[in-house]
Parts: structure tokens; C-alpha cells; sequence
């Protein structure tokens, strides 16, 4: 073996590294599930927004389209990157990997950050001083 064929072998893959990308595989699962009645919840609100008088069925459109939006956009974000996380572990790329993973966690991590903050900010809100 020559010293340009050792440098073209890659490293094996890492067991800390699968077992972060199981973890984030059952966590995009379960924010995959939560996206759904999420989407469900912003077209129930449109019909709400559609009972105003002064609402305009662009509006409300506008309003609905923006939600599925959204929602597309965040199950996207989770799927490529599981996928992508998983087949760049198949090739042996053990830190893109674990950085194109962090794209499924990210979007999930932003959303319990979201409600931890609307929680704290409920608490200080209604505390006493």
C-alpha cells in the first residue's frame, strides 16, 4: 500500500455518530407527526379569519397559503436532512454527517426553544414583583 492509497481510505463510521443520527431520525419522526395537525390548526384559523367582515378572501388565501408554506418548508427541511445525514454516513463523510443532520435537528430544536420561550415569557409576564 502506497502512502496515496492510505490517504484516500476514509475513516470508519463512528458509533457516537450513528447512534446522534438515530436519536435525530426518531425526533424528525415525531416533528414530522407534530407538522401535521399543525398545518390542520393554521387552515382551521383561516376559517376564523374568513368570518371577519372585513377580511378579504385574498386574505384569507394569503393566510393559508403562508401556513402550508411553512409547513412544507419544515417537513422538507427534516426529511433532506435525515436522508442526506444518512447517505453521507453510508459514504464514510462523518463530519457532513453530523452537520447536514443538525439540519433535521435544527428546525425541531428552533420549535421547543419557541415554546420554552413563550412558557418563560408567561411566567415573567404573570409573576408578582
Amino acid at each position: 500500500m502506497t502512502s496515496t492509497d492510505a490517504s484516500i481510505v476514509k475513516p470508519p463510521p463512528s458509533k457516537r455518530l450513528r447512534t446522534w443520527l438515530i436519536i435525530v431520525t426518531i425526533i424528525s419522526v415525531f416533528g414530522f407527526l407534530a407538522a401535521i395537525p399543525a398545518a390542520f390548526f393554521g387552515t382551521y384559523m383561516a376559517a376564523f379569519a374568513a368570518d371577519d367582515p372585513s377580511a378579504s378572501a385574498d386574505d384569507v388565501w394569503n393566510f393559508m397559503v403562508t401556513v402550508w408554506a411553512i409547513v412544507a418548508g419544515y417537513i422538507a427541511l427534516i426529511v433532506a436532512g435525515v436522508v442526506g445525514a444518512w447517505i453521507a454516513y453510508r459514504k464514510r463523510r462523518n463530519r457532513l454527517s453530523f452537520w447536514i443532520s443538525l439540519l433535521a435537528a435544527a428546525p425541531i430544536l428552533l420549535f421547543v426553544a419557541a415554546i420554552v420561550a413563550v412558557m418563560l415569557m408567561n411566567v415573567l409576564w404573570t409573576a408578582s414583583l
